[in-house]
């Protein structure tokens, strides 16, 4: 009896030292295996071409792994397969690339391609911000390359933001670099750049003499290098840049000689529509108008052919202007209406793009869902396969086999909740974007009726105006001064039933939006009145991701748009301020003049201040007036 216990005691020992053994190199195994097809699917993303492949591996690795480095590279690759396609979605991934990503080398080629979508976007402190980024790790790493592109890059920012002085600064500075390196085309691409800021801040300088001469100078050099490489296609927007400049200088032949020179380089035939409109335009300011209209017409051509609605904008105004010269006011006030026609359709490409996007993205959801069920049922056979795989641990004991099956069943019945689960939150989902586009296309088709019938007929009596102002000799000054009294009402209306119908095809308005509208507004009001100094601050505090619903933010927009109005209107001032900053929770607007203000017990009040108290009360936010005789007013919101 004794003994039998002894063997039986061994017998358990042993079996659970089995046990313990064989359950180790199990989880030891599955973990091994996990790594390895994590890294082999990256190694699968990295090697692809096909950008639809990318997006469904990357997606699955992003919804099971849990390795941040892993899903940080994979939100990388995810956003470059969709880079110049749908740039919303690549920015997005990004961002969260950013916060996941360890490798400096990813990390600083992602801060790159982000500040250009910014740039793309036209949000420059984001795009300076992320640019800076990237040159601050190419600068640890030490890879001059690299360093030279961010830097002429960076300048490149400034140069968008009209920061002309900045722009040449930094891309001197690549220069340097670009010369250390012998790069001979990033070298062209600074002298470019540079000769391009030069020729702005030369126009925005009076016409400065010297300023064009070292724009002239900079482009000249950029030519020549662009040659050098072969780069014909930089060569010739060169050269298109040179001849602009001397047209700007009036220095005709010139312009004429680099303009034609830059029609010569064979090629980028899509490219050259703007040239054409160019030259066009030399033969016009010389007097050549049979030359002029031949080669409006060979312009007009190219747009129409490959489809460049832009410089098909100016070949029509171009026209109009040649008409009117000719004392063809017929034919100009057809150019002209074409010319308005296509400058309006383009203000709603932008939010036209966006819709077919965002019913593009729905389509793709669909079919990338459908790829990953048919992925989850290859997992589920590759389960079958293991589980009669693992039957060979049979040997080892019943214990075991029970062991590995519980494991198992239960890791299955946990993977097919988690796809339950997600196939749930993806009906919800597509349920969600589906009413928001029935909603969208109602809000565009209301816009669309507003822009095709009221739009147009708006547009039409400025150009019947007009049309009669230049077609018939009016002396009556009554008159006249009646007619230029309806058009500068009829055009203020259309600019009112544009900011609508912008309000109308948002859901809701980012601070962004509200900004570059209340920015555009100021530059508008500053061409009424040039002389009056108009400043626009918002305060570091202020966070810039806030957003207002629709009616938030059009009526915020208006009643700045009002008091802006009224400082013009009544103050006589010679300084305007509109000031965005933060008090506790609260956003607070100040638009504030430097006039001879009013007396608020006395002053009689019209229906702009009346609507500006009636909008601040509808969106729940505080208006306060203050003002004094010859003291200024200062009207702040609060929100």
């Amino acid at each position: 009896m004794e003994t039998n216990r002894i063997y039986l005691m061994l017998f358990v020992f042993f079996s659970l030292r089995i046990l313990i053994l064989t359950t180790f190199l199990l989880i030891i195994g599955f973990q091994n295996l996990s790594a390895q097809d994590d890294n082999s699917l990256l190694r699968e993303i990295e090697k692809s071409n096909n950008d639809s492949i990318i997006r469904v591996k990357a997606q699955h690795i992003i919804d099971v792994i849990e390795n941040r480095e892993i899903v940080g590279k994979a939100h990388y690759y995810l956003a470059v397969s969709f880079e110049s396609k749908n740039d919303y979605k690549a920015l997005e991934n990004f961002k969260k690339a950013n916060t996941l990503l360890k490798s400096d080398t990813l990390l600083e080629e992602s801060f790159y391609r982000q500040s250009k979508i910014h740039t793309l976007f036209s949000e420059f402190p984001e795009a300076i911000k992320t640019a800076l980024k990237s040159l601050e790790y190419n600068r640890l790493n030490n890879n001059l390359s690299k360093v030279q592109r961010d830097m002429s890059f960076i300048g490149y920012i400034h140069d968008r933001m009209y920061e002309f002085k900045e722009s040449i600064e930094w891309n001197r500075k690549s220069l340097d670099i670009a010369k250390k390196l012998k790069d001979t085309m990033a070298m062209a691409l600074c002298f470019g750049r540079i000769g391009i800021a030069y020729d702005e801040l030369a126009e925005k300088n009076n016409f400065n003499r010297k300023l064009f001469d070292s724009a002239l100078y900079y482009n000249n050099k950029a030519a020549k290098y662009a040659e050098l490489t072969g780069n014909l296609g930089f060569a010739r927007t060169t050269y298109s840049n040179i001849g602009n400049t001397y047209s700007k200088l009036k220095d005709y032949n010139k312009a004429e000689e680099y303009t034609r020179k830059s029609l010569s380089i064979p090629g980028f035939e899509a490219a050259k529509g703007v040239t054409l409109v160019n030259l066009g335009k030399i033969y016009l300011e010389t007097g050549r108008y049979d030359e002029a209209k031949n080669m409006l017409d060979s312009a007009m051509q190219n747009t129409i052919k490959y489809g460049t609605r832009k410089y098909q904008l100016e070949a029509f105004y171009r026209m109009h202007e040649l008409d009117v010269k000719k004392n063809d006011y017929k034919n100009a006030l057809k150019n002209y209406i074409d010319y308005k026609s296509i400058e309006d359709s383009l203000l709603n490409e932008t939010k036209t793009k966006q819709i077919v996007e965002a019913q593009e993205q729905y389509k793709t959801a669909e079919k990338e869902r459908e790829i990953l069920i048919q992925r989850t049922a290859l997992a589920e056979q590759d389960l079958i396969i293991q589980k009669r795989n693992y039957q060979i641990f049979g040997l080892i004991g019943l214990a075991v086999i029970l062991g590995i099956l519980g494991y198992l069943i239960y890791k299955q019945q946990e993977l097919k909740n988690r796809q339950l689960q997600k196939e749930n939150e993806l009906k919800d989902a597509l349920l969600k974007i589906e009413t928001q586009n029935k909603l969208q296309e109602q809000r565009l088709r209301i816009s669309r009726d507003l822009h095709d019938n009221i739009g147009a007929q708006l547009t039409f009596i400025i150009s019947s105006i007009d049309n009669l102002k230049y077609g018939f000799d009016l002396k009556d000054e009554k008159l006249t001064h009646k007619l230029e009294t309806i058009s500068d009402f009829t055009s203020d209306t259309i600019y009112e039933l544009r900011d609508t119908i912008w309000a109308m095809n948002k859901s809701e308005i980012t601070f962004e939006d509200l900004q570059t509208r209340i920015s555009n507004y100021i530059d508008k009001a500053h061409l009424y009145d040039a002389n009056i100094k108009f400043s626009f601050n918002v305060d570091d505090s202020v966070d810039t991701n806030k957003k207002f619903t629709s009616v938030e933010g059009m009526n915020i927009h208006r009643i700045i748009q009002e008091a802006i109005h009224n400082s013009l209107k009544h103050a006589d001032a010679s300084q305007i301020k509109v000031e965005v900053s933060k008090e506790v929770s609260n956003l607070v607007f100040k638009i504030s003049d430097n006039g001879k203000g009013f007396n608020l017990d006395s002053v009689e009040r019209g229906n702009g201040l009346t609507n500006m108290e009636k909008r601040i009360e509808n969106i729940g936010g505080e208006i306060q007036i203050i003002s004094n005789e010859n003291q200024g007013t200062n009207i702040i919101l609060t929100v």
